[in-house]
């Protein structure tokens, strides 16, 4: 054992001596360097050489003409225009017109309104004559009348009141010029008749008969209470 021992002992050294680096070793050169400064004469002659300034000579720029000054532009001060004058008003035309020639047989408006004492200018005779005539040759148109008034009127406070209202029934049967002939000085009683009378003309009362000589018919119908004459 021991000698196996020796033996592979020797084997590796013989190995590591057989692989060692066989290359020379580098050697290093030193060089000793000695600065020796010249004498004060030449210093400055270096000192003069190395301040000299190169000179370069560069062409002058030629000087650029001077631009001519444009003289400034004068405005003139523009003056407002004068207002115009305003234009006179245009004269009236005259009218040529004419006034409408009043209906030989319908009766002149008057104000809905007009007090008691003021009468339609309407002639009571004509409108008694033609209501006899309708009443004598057309009872049917006639009691047709009195009905729709009848109908149309809402009083029911009673009273001792008499209101008389005037108006016209045309040919479609439609009625207007409706005014009062007398009030009974209670102006609710009144515009109750008068109320009666513009519901029953738009038309409750039919056309007029067609062989009736008029275009119109003027009529004049009295209110009372209920209960009371007349």
């Amino acid at each position: 054992m021991l000698t196996s021992v020796l033996l592979h002992a020797a084997v590796l050294v013989g190995g590591w001596y057989a692989t060692r680096d066989t290359r020379p070793s580098m050697e290093f050169l030193t060089y000793e360097i000695e600065l020796v400064s010249p004498p004060p004469a030449l210093q400055a002659e270096d000192a003069e050489v190395a301040t000299e300034e190169l000179v370069v000579e560069r062409p002058e720029p030629e000087p650029t003409p001077p631009v001519p000054e444009e003289p400034e532009e004068v405005v003139p001060i523009e003056e407002p225009d004068p207002e115009p004058e305003p234009e006179p008003p245009p004269e009236p035309e005259p009218t040529t017109e004419r006034p409408p020639e009043p209906d030989e047989e319908a009766t002149p408006a008057a104000t809905p309104e007009a007090p008691p004492e003021a009468e339609p200018d309407v002639s009571g005779e004509d409108i008694n004559v033609r209501l006899e005539g309708v009443r004598r040759d057309y009872p049917q148109y006639y009691n047709n009348i009195i009905r729709q008034v009848q109908r149309c009127f809402r009083w029911r406070d009673g009273g001792n009141w008499e209101t008389t209202v005037f108006f016209v029934i045309r040919r479609d049967g439609t009625a207007n010029d409706i005014e009062f002939v007398s009030r009974s000085g209670n102006s609710a009683f009144d515009f109750e008749a008068m109320g009666a009378v513009d519901c029953a003309g738009r038309g409750r009362f039919g056309p007029l008969p067609e062989d009736l000589p008029f275009e119109t018919l003027p009529v004049e119908f009295s209110f009372r209470p209920t209960g009371t004459d007349g």
